[in-house]
This record gives structure tokens, sequence and C-alpha cells, in this order.
């Protein structure tokens, strides 16, 4: 016997070697065929991982997109809500102003009214005194 090296992988033996050429060449093919399924196989596995890479990638996308129109909606709700509480404040504003104004008014209409009120009496006590000066009482006048 010949003294081959022997592998852990399967190789073919040279066809010069072997005495059945159809054996030989069997062998061949079925080596290369091994080959092509472990390429077959390895290139499948890669599309699987390219394809599993590619879901992943857009998985994260879509949740940062998800994220961001949460957080935006978040902040358009904030907007609105302090726009809100401005535009109640303001409204408060404005009504103690109106509140003010009216107070003002009526306070002044107080006044008023009260000036003709001491005017009236000023002229009635006016319009009797001359009445009482008639009289000769002059001591309730000096008082």
């Amino acid at each position: 016997m010949s003294n081959i090296a022997k592998s852990t992988s399967p190789i073919a033996p040279v066809t010069t070697e072997s005495k059945d050429w159809t054996k030989a060449s069997t062998l061949e093919l079925q080596s290369s065929s091994k080959d092509e399924s472990d390429i077959l196989d390895a290139k499948a596995r890669e599309r699987r991982r390219r394809k599993q890479v590619k879901r992943e990638e857009k998985q994260r996308r879509e949740e940062a997109e998800r994220r961001a129109c949460g957080e935006a909606e978040a902040r358009a709700r904030e907007e609105a809500e302090w726009k809100a509480r401005e535009e109640a404040e303001c409204r408060a504003c404005k009504q103690v102003e109106k509140d003010r104004a009216e107070v003002q008014r009526r306070a002044a209409e107080v006044t008023a009214r009260q000036k003709a009120l001491v005017q009236e009496v000023l002229k009635k006590r006016v319009r009797e005194e001359p009445e009482a000066g008639l009289s000769g009482d002059r001591s309730d006048n000096a008082r």
C-alpha cells in the first residue's frame, strides 16, 4: 500500500493514483458539491445576518422616530398648556384691571355725589343763615 497522508477533511484522491477513474471523479464531484453547499450555506447565513441587521436598524430607527414624535408631542402639549396658562393669567389681569377701573369709576361717582351733597347742604345753610340773621341771632353764626 502506498503511504498517503491522512487528514480530517476528505480529499479526493488524485486520479493517477486511483485505478478506478470514475470513483475518483465521483469523489471529486462530491467534495466540490460539498464545498458548494458549504459556500451556499455560508452565503445564506450571511444573507440572513444582513436581513437581521437591517431589521434591527429599522426597529432602532422606528423606535427613535416614535421617541422623537413622543417628545415633540410632549413639547407641543407643554407649550399649549403654558400658552393656556398665560392666556388665563392675561384674562385674569384684564379682569382685575376692569374691576379696578370699575371701582375707581364708582369711587369717582361717590365722591362726586358727596361733593354735590356737600354743596347742596352748604347752599341750604347759606340760604338759612340770612333768614337766621334777620331774626337777630348772631351767636349761632359765630360758632
